[in-house]
């Protein structure tokens, strides 16, 4: 499960706690805010990330730092806890999903929100994106490269 803060995190994990045959664990970044708020050394880190591929925990709540540069492969089932207007964390966290087997992706948020519209946002950002490559692919376009200061030496 994602989501964009970390005192998030630590609510989600106690609320899911309470639930039979939920396992939950908190993953998040290394740097600490607080006494209260340790972050994670690397080594807790990829315990955690064994834990879970043993089966100890059933539910990884996150925040960025699982989007990318994990391999989790077991993962069936992506729960955004709200929604992201970008549309390169929405594709970061769906991939986290259906890596061996079909997965599923649920999108949190209330009607009339900022996420509904956060939602929609990132949606029309990808498909504009997928037309973008489409029309690459298509014709062979590719952006023009930027002048930088190399160019001038």
């Amino acid at each position: 499960m994602f989501t964009q803060f970390r005192d998030s995190v630590e609510t989600i994990v106690e609320d899911l706690s309470l639930i039979e045959a939920v396992l939950p664990v908190r993953f998040v970044g290394q740097a600490s805010r607080n006494p209260e708020d340790l972050g994670l050394t690397q080594d807790e880190q990829m315990q955690i990330l064994e834990d879970f591929r043993d089966g100890k925990y059933n539910v990884l709540v996150t925040t960025s730092i699982g989007e990318e540069g994990l391999h989790v492969p077991d993962v069936d089932h992506v729960i955004f806890y709200e929604a992201v207007p970008s549309e390169i964390r929405m594709i970061q966290r769906r991939g986290r999903t259906g890596r061996t087997r079909p997965g599923k992706t649920t999108v949190l948020m209330t009607e009339g929100t900022i996420d509904e519209a956060y939602y929609w946002t990132s949606l029309r950002k990808e498909e504009r994106m997928h037309r973008y490559l489409a029309t690459v692919r298509r014709t062979g376009l590719r952006p023009k490269r930027k002048t930088t200061l190399l160019d001038y030496s």
